[in-house]
């Protein structure tokens, strides 16, 4: 859910879409694919998150989710937006989706 509003019209959604096809060139997607993998994907990474942040109390499991993303998350996806050739712009959208994901996350499985 965090992924739809942050990529919607309401936040980032233009930005986001002008980034990653600067020309406008119509682009065929397999939805079923995209957001089926994204949520397994996101689903394995929050069983990781939760192996370090469960049950050790909302403060520590969101400083455990925001320091995952800021160290692990956040370098891999410079580097790979670096080979790629893309914004910087682009970057900060996407990487902070996942910083407030995980940070989310951390404090949630950190009071659970």
């Amino acid at each position: 859910m965090l992924g739809a509003f942050w990529h919607s019209a309401v936040l980032f959604g233009k930005t986001w879409k002008k980034e990653n096809n600067p020309n406008n060139i119509p682009v065929k997607i397999n939805a079923p694919l995209i957001f089926g993998g994204t949520a397994v994907m996101h689903f394995l990474a929050v069983c990781g998150l939760s192996a370090v942040a469960s049950g050790t109390g909302g403060a520590t499991g969101l400083v455990d989710g925001l320091l995952i993303s800021l160290i692990w998350i956040l370098p891999a996806m410079a580097g790979t937006y670096l080979f790629a050739n893309r914004s910087l712009r682009l970057l900060a959208i996407d990487a902070g989706m996942y910083i407030v994901l995980f940070s989310i996350a951390g404090y949630i499985l950190g009071i659970w």
